[in-house]
């Protein structure tokens, strides 16, 4: 066969007998040397070539001797194939760290740096979530296609998925079967946070774990830019939803006649706080973690005076940047009008150091519960979110730059003001620069939203 170059037909019975025959022939020669050897190293052995061939012939009675017993130059011909059995070969044991040893170095390391331990948080959550997606395994095990993977399986959960009634209780195999709306799945701005974050630490394995990680498996070779349409973007209140949430018959009741309450020693915290936010412009956790000495006179003008203090991980305030830290000078209306520094004043007679100091600290955070009662209880019950924008307590922060822009404001007063990073060479100098009675006079004292705050005015004492 191999002389003729012809191919043979592997699934042909006599091809397999063969195969066969010359595995048997490899075990008795193996057996005949086995033997020669061993009785070598003993005695004289009288076993010639002549014993072998008449021990095949007695096998496999192929006629190799004639009747003479003369011996035949017999030429076996062996196939060139692979061995019907292979022996396994032993793994390359893998000796990379398995993600789940690595990321709580790159927590340490976020500790390090002095992150905020919500944002902390938040990334170990994510994390979790990782796990959970693309399961825990060796850091130089993920590829291209596990990060083409993950994106794709961020793009069909829902958001709040641990929270929300319907997909809490469910495994992550059950959720994504599940044909879940459009409106339910987490926002391309979401999808774009969670992956910078794995992202960002292959980045900080491409350093530290170079013998491991050679390439950001999870960075996307072309980088998309969110084009969302206006209809999708946070919204700020138009001047009617505001007049609607600020109407003494809707705004009064629902704090402190509203029979579903579970404690009243809250009212005044759920009164001031939207309220602040609407004259100011502030970040809700920034009014909530208001302190007493927080509230300070400048020359003439009352001020919030948001700073950010305390040791690492145990700070008594925060701030979102360095840009944040600023003297905001209070609408006359609050200080007026309302008597929010009287109620202060009041507080600290009382022993607080918080203004707001019913609402509980987590993680440095304690505007979760006000949020959670305006965003999903308030504004419902008015009728607002049914209409399909997309608002929020933080809307209230869109409404005041988008008022004061349309005032012709400068935009370095509303920087300034809202706590936004300035823009170009030196703004962080313009923004500490500016006097509290020019951000007050060209500023604050510009918000009118046409309410009447005599009507809103209540008996805190």
């Amino acid at each position: 066969m191999v002389k003729n170059n012809l191919k043979p037909n592997k699934k042909n019975v006599e091809y397999k007998g063969l195969v066969k025959r010359w595995i048997d022939l490899r075990l008795i020669r193996g057996n005949w040397k086995r033997d020669l050897l061993s009785k070598k190293k003993t005695t004289f052995t009288s076993k010639s070539d002549n014993d072998f061939y008449n021990e095949l012939e007695e096998r496999w009675k192929l006629g190799l001797l004639d009747d003479a017993g003369e011996e035949f130059e017999t030429t076996i011909i062996v196939p060139n194939e692979e061995p019907l059995i292979k022996t396994p070969k032993t793994p390359k044991k893998n000796t990379a760290p398995l993600f789940s040893k690595i990321f709580p170095e790159h927590l340490e390391h976020l500790k390090e740096n002095r992150r905020r331990l919500s944002i902390i948080g938040e990334t170990e959550v994510t994390y979790a979530e990782f796990i959970e997606i693309l399961g825990d395994r060796p850091i130089n095990s993920y590829s291209n296609v596990d990060g083409r993977n993950y994106r794709n399986t961020l793009s069909k959960l829902p958001k709040n998925r641990k929270r929300v009634k319907g997909y809490r209780d469910k495994s992550l195999k059950e959720v994504l079967s599940m044909d879940v709306p459009v409106a339910d799945r987490i926002s391309k701005e979401t999808q774009i946070k969670l992956l910078s974050r794995i992202s960002a630490l292959w980045n900080w394995m491409l350093d530290n774990y170079p013998d491991f990680v050679s390439e950001n498996v999870f960075k996307k070779k072309s980088q998309n830019v969110s084009q969302r349409k206006q209809k999708d973007r946070r919204e700020e209140f138009s001047e009617e939803d505001i007049q609607t949430i600020f109407n003494p018959t809707n705004y009064l009741p629902e704090i402190f006649e509203n029979k579903y309450s579970r404690t009243k020693k809250f009212n005044f915290v759920y009164f001031f706080v939207p309220i602040i936010a609407l004259l100011h412009g502030c970040r809700g956790n920034e009014i909530t973690m208001m302190r007493t000495k927080d509230i300070v006179r400048v020359g003439n003008i009352w001020v919030y005076r948001i700073r950010e203090e305390g040791e690492y991980m145990n700070e008594e305030t925060t701030t979102k940047n360095p840009y944040s830290e600023s003297d905001i000078p209070l609408h006359p209306e609050l200080v007026k009008t309302l008597g929010f520094v009287r109620y202060v004043k009041f507080v600290e007679k009382m022993g607080m150091d918080r203004v707001f100091h019913e609402l509980p600290i987590l993680n440095n955070r304690s505007f979760k519960n006000i949020g959670r009662w305006f965003n999903d209880r308030y504004l419902q019950k008015l009728g607002l979110k049914s209409t399909g924008k997309r608002i929020s307590f933080h809307s209230f922060r869109h409404s005041v730059e988008t008022y004061l822009t349309n005032q012709s404001v400068p935009k370095t007063h509303i920087n300034a003001l809202l706590g936004h990073v300035q823009e170009g060479v030196g703004g962080s100098v313009y923004l500490k620069g500016i006097k509290p009675e020019v951000l007050l006079k060209e500023c604050v004292e510009k918000i009118d939203w046409g309410i009447d705050y005599k009507k809103l005015r209540v008996r805190w004492d």
